[in-house]
């Protein structure tokens, strides 16, 4: 009598630097092949295919290492032509004296709002930049749209999406920038979500910039106008700019879910090729 063929089936191994990422490991199935899945970690494993492997690696270090560095993920933007805010380094003395005020200055490596700054003229840069190592920050022309949504990513579109909104109350000093300190998260099928006209257009950007930085699985941050204009007219096309793309956003429990939904697709659509 011939012996049953037994397949062996694996976990996929968790590198993440968020504590909210660690109720994956025991929801995700096992998979017939090694894999590993990256949210915001350098850590490599010598087995991967990047490494010459066979593990399945879902973000690549070297996708991370683009996203995590802002100078390196607007570098990213640049050459794949990601509709992006203007920027310079600050290094760039002519770059920065012919920037349209007001602008953003942002350290290479800050995360959830850290590290940014608000300017609103020449003479504050120079204020600002006193005692500080100016090869550590890039400056981008401030939009001030109103509108501010996250698009979670694959290189098949958008698998969930909610919009950032200012809380009531909120300082006149603290409503230029949007985190979890003065926002609060709306989800799509709320009539407040005020789902823009161009919707399919910006899903695409956020795919064209998450291609870019070579992330197979990220959270996009975009800036979009208000839906009317200030004579009350409805506007066709919006502008809005990529803020950046995240390959470690936090997850709450809707987040949690959408992310064990999808993730076993990306993984078997990477085994395939």
């Amino acid at each position: 009598m011939a012996k049953k063929k037994i397949f062996t089936r694996f976990i996929p191994k968790l590198r993440t630097r968020h504590p909210s990422h660690k109720p994956l490991k025991a929801l995700l199935p096992k998979f017939p092949f090694r894999s590993v899945i990256r949210f915001g970690s350098f850590t490599e494993l010598p087995d991967t295919v990047s490494k010459g492997g066979n593990r399945i690696e879902i973000n690549t270090v070297e996708a991370i290492k683009n996203s995590a560095n802002k100078l390196r993920m607007k570098q990213c933007f640049t050459d794949a032509g990601v509709k992006t805010a203007q920027w310079v380094r600050l290094t760039d003395k002519d770059g920065v004296n012919g920037m349209k005020m007001p602008v953003v200055i942002k350290s290479l490596m800050g995360s959830r709002g850290r590290g940014n700054y608000l300017i609103q003229s020449l003479n504050d840069i120079e204020a600002w930049n006193k005692n500080r190592e100016l090869n550590n920050y890039i400056m981008e022309r401030f939009h001030d749209y109103s509108r501010e949504y996250r698009l979670h990513v694959d290189k098949n579109g958008c698998f969930y999406a909610c919009r950032k909104m200012l809380k009531n109350g909120t300082p006149e000093d603290k409503r230029w920038f949007r985190n979890d300190s003065n926002s609060t998260w709306i989800m799509e099928e709320n009539p407040a979500f005020d789902k823009p006209v161009n919707w399919n257009t910006i899903i695409a950007e956020c795919v064209k910039a998450l291609n870019a930085v070579g992330l197979d699985v990220g959270a996009c941050d975009v800036k979009v106008q208000s839906a009317k204009n200030k004579k009350g007219t409805q506007r066709t096309n919006p502008e809005f700019i990529v803020i950046e793309i995240n390959s470690a956003p936090s997850f709450g429990a809707i987040t949690l879910k959408k992310y064990v939904e999808r993730l076993p697709a990306i993984l078997m659509a990477k085994k395939k090729g």
